[in-house]
């Protein structure tokens, strides 16, 4: 009877301390929002033929994942998310107007993308989708998935 009640009593004193701690935590401070339609970013991609594509992600979610998921870029072309094992294959272009809300290209982005050049010249408007984050204010983004290079092909 006695360790009955010290769980009852115990199992009361967890519940109250767990929603006490969430009920702490404002809704302003946690990173998504709890329904999925909230963090949904439709974006538009130009495939190499110049045909226009619907594209869905989710915040927080790279530009790759969400142009992998439509069918625009070869999920087997890029292996990881990873700056240091890309080799430019989910290279796209992006007009100035949504460049301008992007972080910059880090060093290592830069660097990839000058050496997948053939003229070592890098496009202003290239980036690598798998370093662009998606966020609610790139609403609307269009993007331009160029044709792969032949060594970028599996």
């Amino acid at each position: 009877m006695a360790m009955t009640l010290m769980r009852s009593s115990l199992r009361q004193k967890l519940s109250s301390q767990t929603h006490l701690s969430k009920s702490l935590i404002p809704k302003s401070h946690l990173p998504f929002s709890s329904k999925v339609s909230d963090r949904i970013v439709k974006l538009a991609a130009l495939d190499p033929d110049g045909k226009k594509h619907e594209v869905v992600g989710l915040t927080g979610q790279t530009l790759l994942k969400a142009l992998t998921n439509t069918g625009l870029i070869d999920p087997a072309s890029h292996r990881l998310e990873d700056i240091d094992a890309c080799s430019a294959e989910c290279e796209v272009n992006i007009a100035q107007k949504w460049l301008d809300m992007l972080p910059p290209r880090t060093y290592d982005e830069e660097y990839i993308l000058k050496r997948s050049s053939r003229a070592r010249v890098m496009n202003t408007h290239s980036r690598l989708a798998c370093q662009v984050v998606l966020t609610p204010e790139l609403q609307g983004m269009i993007v331009g998935v160029p044709e792969p290079k032949p060594w970028d092909i599996p």
